[in-house]
């Protein structure tokens, strides 16, 4: 009976002292509550970044340095131009490329009654009937000699095409527009019909005046 009551009563302490330490709050550190931080603003406050121009920054381009308005329409408006050159017997003459339309092969013609005797004649060109001129016998020259190399430069002026028959088509030049000079006092012979000269690699070309070339 003694060990019974001793052992009832160890059991009574132990379970006492249970009772004791689950009473008694638990130590727990204290947590710390951060406050949100407002839309688009930084979580952490930062030193300020220096500001001193490094070698690798690109430098700022001051306002005179941009070209102004003026001088890139100066630069567009001073393109080269195109010009075809052709013989007319031992003459050099051009024309404008952006006038040209096509170059053919010397075909028949159709005379034409009481025409002037610079128009040749007519041809058939995909079923329009295209006139032919004679330069030589507009501008009052020796006509050259036709032969295989002979061609007909098709120009157009106003919505309306011509054929001018010529020597030979010798190639396209490239000039500044600044290059055409005026056609010089002593040539007498078809000046009214020339718009001017140019010198290139030696060789001088003189630029024809399609609108008085071809009018009637």
């Amino acid at each position: 009976m003694d060990i019974l009551k001793a052992r009832k009563k160890a059991a009574e302490r132990k379970q006492a002292r249970k009772k004791t330490e689950s009473a008694q709050p638990l130590a727990v550190e204290p947590v710390v509550e951060v406050p949100p931080h407002p839309a688009g603003a930084a979580p952490v406050a930062l030193e300020p970044i220096a500001t001193a121009a490094s070698s690798d920054a690109p430098e700022t381009v001051a306002p005179e340095a941009v070209p102004a308005t003026d001088d890139v329409l100066k630069e567009t408006a001073t393109q080269e131009i195109e010009l075809l050159s052709f013989r007319l017997g031992e003459e050099s003459y051009t024309v404008l490329v952006k006038d040209v339309q096509e170059v053919l092969r010397v075909r028949d013609l159709t005379l034409v009654p009481n025409a002037p005797s610079y128009i040749l004649g007519l041809t058939s060109l995909r079923g329009t009937m295209l006139p032919v001129i004679d330069p030589c016998k507009r501008l009052g020259l020796p006509v050259g000699t036709r032969d295989e190399k002979a061609r007909i430069i098709v120009v157009s002026l106003d919505d309306e095409n011509v054929g001018l028959i010529v020597d030979r088509v010798t190639g396209v030049l490239r000039i500044m527009p600044e290059a055409i000079k005026p056609t010089p006092e002593n040539i007498a012979q078809g000046a009214e019909f020339l718009r001017g000269i140019v010198r290139k690699d030696d060789i001088l070309y003189i630029l024809l005046d399609l609108g008085k070339t071809v009018e009637a």
